[in-house]
């Protein structure tokens, strides 16, 4: 289970008494909850398939989660919401672009990402919990970008000016994708990246 996983906020908290809870079992259930998910959606899973796929019983299941939606909220939690770049290290500004890129692609997704997105639109409590997740990972991504142009000669952001940057990047990338995910086109993150990001974070615009 990543460290993300680790912070479930909508599992129970363990009981005082009786017999201490296997935190194994969470990531049994919570994989289960996954594989079901792609499976069959958010409407057509139950919380009897999730016990039965990950082997526990009901009881187990409901110490833990006392409804589909917060178990569902917590196994999405565990998603990364993008594959990291590679990233050329050519310049600040292809970095930048190899970061956009990946992060504004909706092509080959995972189908469990693809339904969650797809639930996430009618569940505003997951659509959250994705959204939230997708902006903390940009943001990092952005801080390690940063600090390196900053060590070859850059001014440094304060967290305060990165936290712009990086709201910035994730609200162009969610205008353009629009409300069913689509990829946006590459001449479109270029742009945010010259236009945009490299202005914010040098001062310059980049050189297309």
């Amino acid at each position: 289970m990543t460290e993300q996983a680790e912070r479930l906020q909508r599992r129970l908290p363990p009981s005082e008494r009786g017999r201490t809870q296997d935190r194994s079992r969470d990531d049994l259930i919570v994989g289960a909850a996954l594989a079901l998910l792609a499976e069959k959606g958010y409407g057509d899973l139950t919380m009897t398939d999730v016990a039965t796929r990950a082997g526990v019983s009901k009881a187990t299941l409901y110490r833990r989660w006392t409804n589909k939606a917060d178990l569902v909220a917590d196994a999405v939690a565990t998603l990364n919401p993008m594959k990291l770049p590679l990233y050329p290290g050519t310049s600040l500004r292809d970095d930048l672009l190899a970061l956009m890129e990946q992060a504004g692609t909706c092509d080959g997704r995972p189908d469990i990402v693809v339904t969650t997105m797809e639930m996430a639109r009618s569940q505003p409590d997951l659509y959250r919990t994705l959204a939230k997740s997708f902006a903390t990972l940009v943001r990092a991504e952005l801080g390690k970008l940063v600090k390196r142009a900053a060590d070859e000669g850059d001014a440094a952001l304060s967290e305060l000016e990165l936290d712009v940057v990086a709201d910035t990047a994730v609200a162009l990338l969610a205008h353009h994708a629009g409300p069913v995910g689509e990829s946006v086109p590459r001449e479109r993150l270029i742009s945010m990246v010259d236009n945009v990001l490299m202005v914010l974070i040098t001062g310059k615009r980049g050189a297309g």
